[in-house]
């Protein structure tokens, strides 16, 4: 019986004559290997390695001109960067804020510019689905959420935890926590928990008793969508969305559409909650506000 894997002089006359099929090749032909310059390489090195990792390359004793120029402007950049991310992470945590402190920290700490942020002629156009320039959205000064609570009210303690981990995943935002009557004297309790929100020097909205939200089962994310629409916060957090998609079971739910219209995001007074946070009118005699400081 012939066979066809021998490599025989008759096996091969059988191929030649299409009797049997052609041997394989021996080894698999290799492919095109890209040529990697040694610019590329270095290169390579210096997108991927931080500010630390480049100062130490650069103390090398063999490195050429070409390569120390490359070091340097990665090193140059990444300092850049880190100056940038820690100018916008300077807070990271609900800060304690005391009555005394309320305008120094929350006023007037709300129109401390962000670094980077572009004036109003230098504004750049960002483009839409269809490519056409839109502006883009401006939010001036720093977002700061002030948190009235009291310990005794279950929603202030349910949204305690929820504002942490806010203030941890947006740390370019001040979030801060008083007591409500510490703050407010004789603020009622049917009005806690209440998020005040600042921005450049104005209150730009406020949250009378969880108007807005899902009560005892708001999560973190409809915080987070809601102060967004206060501009307390300027996007969603990649990781607050990682973790709604773990959370979710295939059910999109979402309320804030039809009950965020009872909150006024109008510059004023909470009057029994009827001011802002229930959509009411507000008065402009801010003697008889509950939000007298």
């Amino acid at each position: 019986m012939v066979n066809p894997n021998e490599d025989t002089e008759f096996n091969d006359a059988l191929r030649a004559r299409g009797i049997l099929p052609p041997k394989p090749p021996s080894r698999s032909p290799s492919p095109d290997i890209p040529h990697i310059t040694h610019s590329d390489a270095i290169r390579a090195v210096a997108q991927t390695a931080d500010a630390s990792q480049l100062s130490t390359l650069l103390e090398a004793d063999n490195i050429d001109s070409d390569d120390e120029r490359m070091f340097e402007t990665y090193r140059r950049q990444r300092m850049a960067e880190m100056r940038k991310e820690e100018k916008l992470g300077r807070f990271g945590s609900v800060l304690p804020l005391g009555r005394e402190d309320f305008v120094r920290e929350v006023t007037e700490g709300s129109k401390e510019k962000v670094e980077g942020e572009l004036e109003d002629d230098e504004e750049e156009e960002d483009e839409d689905d269809e490519g056409i320039p839109q502006k883009p959205r401006r939010l001036r000064g720093t977002g700061v959420v002030v948190f009235l609570y009291k310990d005794s009210v279950p929603l202030a303690q349910h949204l305690r935890p929820l504002l942490s981990q806010l203030a941890a995943a947006h740390p370019a935002t001040k979030f801060m926590a008083i007591r409500s009557d510490l703050c407010i004297p004789n603020y009622p309790d049917r009005n806690v928990p209440t998020l005040l929100v600042y921005r450049n020097g104005d209150m730009v909205g406020n949250i009378v008793a969880g108007a807005g939200l899902n009560g005892m089962k708001t999560t973190v994310q409809d915080l987070e969508s809601l102060l967004i629409r206060f501009q307390a916060l300027i996007k969603p957090s990649p990781a607050i969305r990682a973790r709604r998609r773990d959370d979710e079971d295939g059910e999109l739910d979402d309320d804030l559409d039809d009950e965020v219209g009872t909150v006024n995001a109008r510059r004023g007074g909470v009057r029994n909650g009827g001011g802002i946070g229930t959509g009411g009118k507000q008065k402009d005699d801010s003697d008889e506000s509950d939000f007298d400081m």
